[in-house]
């Protein structure tokens, strides 16, 4: 090996080893990781994987704020499973305008949600915004909030001390109108999520972006019914994106959806090999169809 490239191989090897170790005394210690965006920061767990994330996938949770950037002053957006407040900050990045509602159960996540609304607000004062400590969902309630690396599930339903709240119980309670997209992220049980809020969706009409992941069967049986009641709600435009954040296909047929979910199945299953883990779904009413024309040729 020539000496110029043996010593840019050592370089390489002394940065490697001297950021992982700066990584884990991070983590050790449990220092928040200061996390920027144009005009504000934000704080992250130690543990809180979106810096890697993002960084080794260029559409990773990228898609929401670049659809945030076509509501206006009018329009709020409510964001279940708001964890820290990153895809906010994502969001008010590119809209600052509109209204947020976040809603997060977790007792950490909502400490640093609250305190990276207050570190946005330093940019954009007059924020209108609402948070709310809750658990929404349906039937899946009594619950026990497990998870790390940044991100919580509900386990042991039905003994665990946390209750669930209905979406439309929350929204009853507000007072923001023309819910124009509504977003959940909660690992799993994003069906009991969208399941909840049914009054709501057919009151509204929003745009509508959930994960759609699942681990046992009975949370995929759960997500193709739920498809089935938005499409009978008038839900007729799908866009379906893998775990990385790009599109895989936009669709108006359910059958093919369908299929998606078996694909994963089988890759839960042991029965083919791992390709993705989930999807993110983005669903739309027909009026909205135009909209999400130019959204999704926007979105490189």
């Amino acid at each position: 090996m020539k000496k110029g490239r043996c010593t840019q191989v050592k370089k390489y090897i002394y940065s490697t080893v001297a950021r992982m170790i700066r990584n884990n005394i991070r983590i050790f210690f449990s220092a928040p990781i200061e996390y920027g965006y144009t005009n504000f920061s934000i704080k992250l767990p130690a543990n809180h994987m979106l810096p890697a994330y993002q960084q080794a996938h260029k559409k990773y949770d990228r898609f929401l704020p670049h659809l945030a950037k076509y509501m206006n002053h009018l329009d709020t957006i409510i964001d279940v499973g708001a964890n820290v407040g990153d895809t906010l900050a994502g969001m008010v990045e590119q809209n600052p305008e509109a209204n947020y509602i976040c809603i997060e159960p977790d007792d950490l996540f909502y400490q640093y949600l609250e305190e990276n609304i207050e570190r946005i607000k330093i940019y954009k004062m007059d924020l209108k915004i609402r948070t709310i400590k809750a658990l929404i969902g349906k039937n899946v309630s009594s619950v026990t909030l497990e998870g790390n690396k940044g991100t919580k599930h509900a386990t042991g339903i039905g003994t665990g001390n946390i209750a669930s709240v209905t979406l439309d119980e929350i929204i009853s309670q507000t007072s923001y109108d023309n819910i124009r997209l509504l977003k959940t992220d909660v690992d799993g049980f994003d069906y009991d999520v969208l399941d909840s809020s049914i009054s709501a969706i057919e009151k509204h009409k929003p745009m509508i972006f959930f994960e759609c992941q699942f681990d046992y069967e009975y949370q995929k049986n759960g997500y193709a019914k739920t498809f089935s009641s938005l499409s009978s709600a008038g839900y007729c435009d799908w866009t379906i994106f893998d775990n990385f954040g790009e599109v895989i296909l936009r669709t108006d047929d359910i059958a093919i959806i369908m299929q998606l979910l078996d694909y994963v199945w089988k890759q839960n299953s042991g029965l083919a090999s791992r390709a993705i883990y989930y999807y993110d779904v983005l669903a739309v009413q027909q009026n909205d169809s135009k909209l999400i024309d130019s959204v999704l040729k926007e979105y490189t």
